[in-house]
């Protein structure tokens, strides 16, 4: 019998079970697995695709108080010390600074396969983590009201495992989530996002840019070494025949979506991606996250475009409250599973992951948009957002300090300051 069962070692399963493995003195008897399909996880063989996320402050101090930030840092992250917005080439442009709020950086901008591998290396330490690896779920079901069976194939065989609570962390196509036939609302964009990661000539001085053009948002997401990871939001009318392009030939197309001044700025460029990454962004949010015994975090709740980057973070911040709420139920010794400490989550999380995933569609259906009307309208907002007041918020809203934080009472030993300085 597990106590909680994840299904997804991604990015935000790993970091709900790194959150519930961390406290293992005060916890001892909390049962936690991870189900995964993907074998390499296992093995330590993580996807290199060159595709990055951009972290926020507030998602970097959960993962510092579950221990994890310090395996990050000894990878490679890149602190973000200023993020630029602009519409296309139009000169008012919105400067966010970390001296603006006395921050030593805005958020970071972490590879994907530094978080898992960081993730991965702290859960293989936790002696009450069971990897269930490579699995995968088949049906779910209740044989009594203290527990959740779950039929999981192995490859060689189907087993039944028995939880008190399934937490659903398998993605935007979510099984435990179609399994549970829980309803969601979706809207899909007639575009398509391309990720690369490119080399600079100049230093790119720890700065992000976000420029809005009309195919979409064009976002650079500083790295190590020079390096941006690109993420360019196309039309899916020419996806197509920019994935087809020779590196010659795409890095033309790429080039020109820079503007002249930020080229000035950069110099040369250089694609050092193998290979293209492309995917499809959509708005989806699940009409509850919550069942008896049930409960989605992450993709698997909610999607949205990535302008502005907050769809892993609001995972991450699902992640943090949904521990915190199970850690304190079982030091209380309520049951887990049941809909009175589940509200607590669904409570906690619905509302804010509905209004950030609200914002950055209107954000990104205003600025795609070349109608006069709305073109004066965002440049309006863009004068407004200078303002110190407006700027402000903007900055806690992005880097995901706004509103209730997870209290993880973890006794880690070095402040994010340090850590980072080391």
């Amino acid at each position: 019998m597990f106590d909680v069962l994840i299904v997804g070692g991604g990015i935000i399963g790993a970091t709900v079970a790194s959150a519930l493995g961390a406290n293992l003195d005060s916890n001892p008897q909390l049962k936690v697995g991870i189900i995964e399909a993907k074998a390499e996880l296992l093995h330590n063989e993580f996807s290199a695709d060159g595709r990055a996320s951009a972290v926020a402050l507030g998602s970097s101090l959960i993962w510092q108080k579950i221990g994890v930030w310090g395996g990050m840092v000894k990878r490679s992250v890149t602190p973000m010390h200023s993020i630029q917005v602009s519409d296309g080439n139009y000169p008012q442009k919105v400067c966010l600074n970390r001296e603006d709020i006395n921050k030593s950086a805005l958020g970071y901008v972490i590879e994907n396969q530094v978080t898992q591998e960081a993730l991965w290396e702290f859960i293989k330490q936790c002696p009450n983590i069971d990897l269930i690896c490579p699995a995968k779920i088949v049906d779910i079901f209740h044989e009594s009201s203290e527990y959740l069976t779950v039929k999981v194939d192995s490859g060689s065989k189907i087993t039944k495992l028995e939880t008190k609570l399934l937490i659903g962390a398998d993605g935007g196509r979510s099984l435990v989530r179609n399994l549970a036939d829980i309803p969601i609302s979706e809207k899909l964009y007639d575009q398509t996002c391309i990720v690369v990661t490119i080399k600079t000539e100049f230093p790119h001085q720890n700065i992000a840019y976000e420029r809005f053009q009309s195919s979409g948002p064009f976002a650079l997401l500083p790295l190590a070494g020079d390096r941006f990871c690109i993420v360019w939001t196309a039309k899916n009318s020419e996806v197509t025949e920019l994935l087809a392009l020779d590196d010659q030939a795409f890095m033309q197309e790429l080039t020109k979506r820079f503007g002249t001044e930020l080229l000035e700025k950069l110099g040369n460029l250089t694609l050092e991606s193998k290979t293209r990454a492309s995917y499809n962004p959509r708005w989806m949010h699940s009409q509850t996250y919550i069942q008896p015994r049930l409960a989605l975090i992450g993709d698997a709740a909610h999607t949205t475009h990535p302008v502005a980057g907050q769809g892993m973070n609001l995972g991450i911040r699902d992640a943090g409250a949904i521990a915190e709420i199970i850690l304190t139920a079982f030091n209380k010794g309520e049951d887990l599973g049941t809909m009175a400490v589940l509200k607590r989550y669904q409570n906690w999380r619905r509302w804010d992951n509905w209004a950030v995933i609200t914002v950055t569609d209107i954000t990104n259906r205003l600025f795609s948009n070349q109608f006069w009307l709305w073109q004066v309208i965002r440049r309006i907002g863009l004068a407004i957002a200078v303002l110190a007041p407006f700027k402000k918020i903007l900055m806690y809203f992005m880097m995901g300090l706004i509103g209730r934080q997870p209290n993880l009472t973890y006794n880690i030993p070095t402040s994010l300051e340090e850590t980072l300085s080391a």
